[in-house]
Order: C-alpha cells, then sequence, then structure tokens
C-alpha cells in the first residue's frame, strides 16, 4: 500500500493530467508553487521559467486543437523532508485533427511541501529515443 505522500503526489500528477486532457489551464496552474522559482521542460516548447511564462503556455494550449494526455505504467517517489521527485514513465497520446499518435514518456515532477500542501516546482517531460 502505498504511503500517503505518495498517494498525494500521483493524485497531483494525474490531476495535472487531466488538466491537460480537458484543456484546463487554470486547473493545471493551480498546482504550481505560486513564486517565479518554477521551471518546466517540454518535449515541444523552449524552457518555461517562472509563472507568468507558464500561464502563457497554458492559455496557448488551452486554446489550442492539439490534446495531450497520459497513462502512467509507473511511477518511482524520492522524498526529503519537504521536497519529493516523482519520476512517471507511460505513453504520451497526442490527439489533433489529423488523428492521434502515440510514443513512450517520461515525467519528472519536483515538488514542495507548503503550507497549503504539496505544489510543483520543477517539470521535465521526454520522449526517450
Amino acid at each position: 500500500m502505498p504511503g500517503t505522500t505518495e498517494v498525494e503526489l500521483v493524485e497531483i500528477l494525474d490531476t495535472f493530467c487531466a488538466g491537460f486532457a480537458n484543456h484546463d489551464a487554470h486547473g493545471v496552474s493551480r498546482l504550481f508553487a505560486p513564486d517565479s522559482d518554477l521551471t518546466v521542460v517540454t518535449s515541444e516548447q523552449p524552457l518555461l521559467r517562472g509563472p507568468e511564462e507558464m500561464t502563457a503556455f497554458l492559455e496557448r494550449y488551452a486554446a489550442g486543437s492539439t490534446t495531450y494526455s497520459w497513462n502512467w505504467d509507473r511511477h518511482d517517489l524520492t522524498l526529503a523532508g519537504t521536497v519529493a521527485w516523482l519520476l512517471a514513465e507511460g505513453t504520451e497520446t497526442a490527439t489533433s485533427d489529423t488523428g492521434a499518435e502515440q510514443h513512450s514518456y517520461r515525467m519528472t515532477m519536483v515538488f514542495e511541501r507548503l503550507d497549503d500542501g504539496w505544489k510543483i516546482r520543477h517539470v521535465h517531460g521526454s520522449s526517450p529515443h
């Protein structure tokens, strides 16, 4: 049985993924730490630094026609006090007007436990080749 922290962090990952699947920019944004230390590495866009760049990216995505979704086969968690790392391995699906494409995908999230719960500090998504 997974520990409480693992369950909480996997729930955040699932909420993050559901927000992308539903084009819910606000739903994804609320998962991030509120300050400028945020960094997001996507497999298609340049590095996103800070909440302003992330918000602009999410708004463009929400208005777009391509939908990204993920199915995870494995989660690995490391916890060090108020910081945690979660590595998810699985499949990404990109669905657009021209069809759906699937490929292997890895996502690493770094979290910090703040007064209002765990928040995302860093995300790195990649497609292994």
